[in-house]
């Protein structure tokens, strides 16, 4: 595997072999200074509203049961979607190209990140999500600052995989091994990023040697 990577947004790259060039060049792209961002901003906020109540430890624990399994669905089945025909129309969503965009270059460091283009998209949707189903603008300040912090944690472990740092951490060894082989052994397993064990647990964690290596692992399929 090569270990070639691409400076983010025109900077110099510096040396991704240590954690601090990662953090370094991850903040130099402007999607994770505006998640950080966020973070910062609804922390900021929240004690304005009040202190943290029932509704706030709820919100907090929704997001770590929902984010990781989440994260493991939408990678698949959305994300490896190919397109379809639907009489003349061709359903082939922005999200699944960028995605299989990523799969065509897994070293170009900017794929792995998610496109600033959906980021901003979604984000009025995801005030609105909190602001509907949270009885307070505490508690809404409060699940922006926890999904947004979850996002960006997903986002540097993912980036952190597709660089040449080699992890300390047995856990992390894990996440990376999981990932680097559903980019170069079998597309159709490993689809967990911050959560491995869910793999394990929903049978697409197998043991590496059991699995075939597959022609498709670059393309997802799609020529």
């Amino acid at each position: 595997m090569s270990a070639a990577v691409e400076a983010g947004e025109g900077a110099e790259a510096p040396a991704l072999d240590t954690l601090g060039g990662c953090g370094r060049h991850f903040f130099s792209f402007l999607g994770p200074k505006l998640l950080l961002a966020q973070v910062v901003l609804a922390l900021a906020l929240r004690p304005l509203f009040g202190p943290p109540t029932v509704w706030d430890a709820a919100v907090v624990l929704g997001v770590l049961v929902y984010w990781p399994l989440q994260e493991w669905f939408f990678h698949w089945t959305l994300l490896h979607m190919k397109p379809r025909r639907i009489g003349e129309l061709t359903l082939d969503p922005y999200f699944a190209q960028t995605h299989r965009h990523h799969h065509r270059n897994p070293w170009k460091i900017e794929t792995a990140l998610l496109p600033l283009r959906v980021l901003v998209t979604l984000e009025p949707l995801h005030l609105l999500f909190w602001w509907l189903i949270t009885p307070s603008v505490g508690a809404m300040l409060t699940g922006v600052a926890a999904f947004t912090a979850a996002t960006l944690v997903y986002e540097w472990t993912h980036y952190l995989t597709h660089t040449p740092y080699k992890p300390r951490g047995r856990y992390y060894r894990w996440i990376r091994r999981n990932h680097r082989m559903h980019h170069f052994r079998n597309e159709r397993y490993w689809h967990s990023f911050t959560a491995p064990f869910l793999d394990s647990a929903l049978g697409t964690g197998p043991d590496p040697a059991d699995v075939p290596r597959s022609e498709t692992c670059h393309t997802l399929g799609v020529d």
